[in-house]
């Protein structure tokens, strides 16, 4: 749509998990790093936390895309499943044949099977749950359980979960702290600082083949980094939004005040409730002591008249 219009071969904002757009930050590199060594040691079990939209998703398909042959993975992208549904799904995914309808049993059963085989041909085997600060209690129990999976050197699978801060907090819960007791890396993503921002905004525009990538003023820079508080998908949000407007309204340069007027939008404008005004209240007032007093008169009237 507005590519031609900036000099683009392609959208640089999109919101999807693409690796070929991966800003190797500070905070991005040291978590990818955490996540490559978590599998060349083979290490069981690693945590990876960050907000909503700092790229957590897009880390683990940037390691998805660099395993080898000697590494089996499985990702579950959505964990509300019960445990029948999760256990059938690892084994779908690993490619394991049978029976779907398979019980709890019957699953670990072939799991382990599987399990086995790999390691004797010396190859890995890594779970990664994406947004698991939504599994729940009882799939957090198995999810232990599998970690139980092992030789008498090896475990047998390894499990990566990656999710918002909130999965620290049940992870600390004391029903779980089996769970917890097994982590061995641990890492936390946070958002981008303003210097990244500015040049997460401009890495995009050039990967996306601009010439010209100065489309964005300071002012403009500023007050994204102000707004997004350097969360990737907000960044996003901002800029593709900001480039649609520039091409609906001819405007080559993106400047404080478009990207303003889209936050606004955004947000949705509040439309203040309507005060009635000190003069028209002080008149109502008016009348109404009128009117009582009025009432009162004829009253008083009314009980003269009676006891003539």
């Amino acid at each position: 749509m507005y590519e031609r219009f900036f000099g683009l071969k392609e959208k640089p904002f999109e919101i999807t998990p693409d690796t070929e757009f991966f800003f190797s930050s500070e905070i991005h590199a040291e978590g990818l790093a955490t996540l490559e060594y978590a599998v060349m040691e083979g290490k069981s079990f690693t945590v990876i936390t960050g907000e909503v939209g700092c790229g957590k998703t897009t880390l683990i398909h940037r390691l998805l895309n660099e395993l080898n042959g000697n590494v089996r993975s499985s990702y579950i992208f959505n964990p509300l499943m019960d445990t029948k549904e999760f256990l059938n799904f690892i084994c779908t995914d690993f490619g394991i044949t049978g029976d779907v309808s398979r019980t709890n049993a019957g699953s670990l059963e072939v799991l382990h099977d599987f399990l086995l085989e790999c390691h004797r041909k010396n190859e890995k085997v890594f779970l990664i749950v994406d947004e698991a600060q939504a599994l729940n209690e009882q799939l957090l129990q198995l999810i232990r359980m599998l970690t139980n999976l092992e030789t008498s050197k090896n475990k047998l699978l390894n499990v990566m979960l990656i999710g918002q801060p909130e999965l620290n907090e049940t992870l600390n819960k004391k029903n779980l702290r089996a769970l917890k007791q097994r982590i061995s890396l641990r890492y936390h993503l946070n958002p981008l600082n303003r210097d990244e921002t500015f040049e997460y905004i401009l890495y995009r525009l050039k990967k996306a083949g601009g010439k010209d990538i100065r489309i964005f003023d300071n002012s403009a820079l500023k007050q994204i980094y102000r707004y997004s508080g350097g969360i990737p998908r907000l960044i996003n949000i901002l800029c593709d939004n900001a480039l649609v407007t520039g091409f609906s309204t001819g405007v080559k340069r993106i400047d404080k005040k478009i990207i303003l007027n889209i936050i606004r939008d955004l947000e949705g404008a509040v439309k203040k409730k309507e005060r009635p005004k000190t003069g028209n209240l002080t008149f109502i007032m008016i009348i109404l002591g009128f009117s009582a007093l009025g009432l009162f008169i004829i009253l008083a009237l009314m009980f003269l008249l009676f006891r003539i």
